[in-house]
């Protein structure tokens, strides 16, 4: 009997505590304390590097290291990189580089030839793979390459939609001018 009267003490109790109406609001507290400044968001980061020659010497590539470049890359960013294949112009005749994204075949006389890349957050290695003898092909396909390496978050594809494919698309969604391009000339 002891317990019955002590459970139906406690319901009692539990409903009458609780009531539709808890009263008006109080008046809005005092602002918290601002935060550490922060730096401004930068989403992605593009560098020209002209002058790379793919020779026998450094077995057909080209290893860029991004601290010495001063580029900081983390481990989640995505690296996308482009090779200059030509000029084309403007409506009004100013010239235009024309960039493909990596990694690029073209087949010539004696078999294929393929620039590719791989990365890490510490360097990119840009080299030449294929079927065919580099050391035949013209000058064209090994000396004075200009390569565009543009850093991103992982993310940035997904969230933008971009055509990372399309150097200009990738260019205007990170709303990056020609005059932002960091531009590294290759000491041989």
């Amino acid at each position: 009997m002891k317990r019955i009267f002590s459970i139906l003490f406690m319901t009692t109790f539990l409903f009458t505590a609780c009531s539709s109406n808890d009263g008006e609001r109080g008046p809005q507290g005092p602002p918290g304390p601002q935060g550490p400044a922060g730096e401004d968001g930068l989403i992605g980061t593009t560098i020209e590097f002209e002058g790379i020659d793919f020779t026998e010497a450094n077995d057909y590539m080209a290893l860029i290291n991004f601290d010495e470049n001063g580029v900081e890359v983390f481990e989640s960013d995505a690296v996308l990189v482009y090779l200059k294949v030509g000029e084309d112009g403007t409506a009004d005749g100013l010239p235009v580089e024309v960039f493909r994204q990596l990694p690029q075949t073209y087949y010539v006389e004696d078999g294929e030839v393929q620039y590719n890349f791989d990365y890490t957050f510490f360097d990119v290695n840009i080299f030449m793979d294929g079927t065919a003898d580099f050391s035949n092909l013209d000058s064209s396909f090994t000396e004075d390459q200009v390569i565009r390496i543009v850093i991103v978050p992982a993310g940035f594809a997904e969230t933008t939609g971009v055509d990372v494919a399309s150097y200009k698309a990738v260019m205007n969604a990170l709303d990056l001018k020609e005059s932002d391009v960091k531009k590294v000339k290759v000491t041989k």
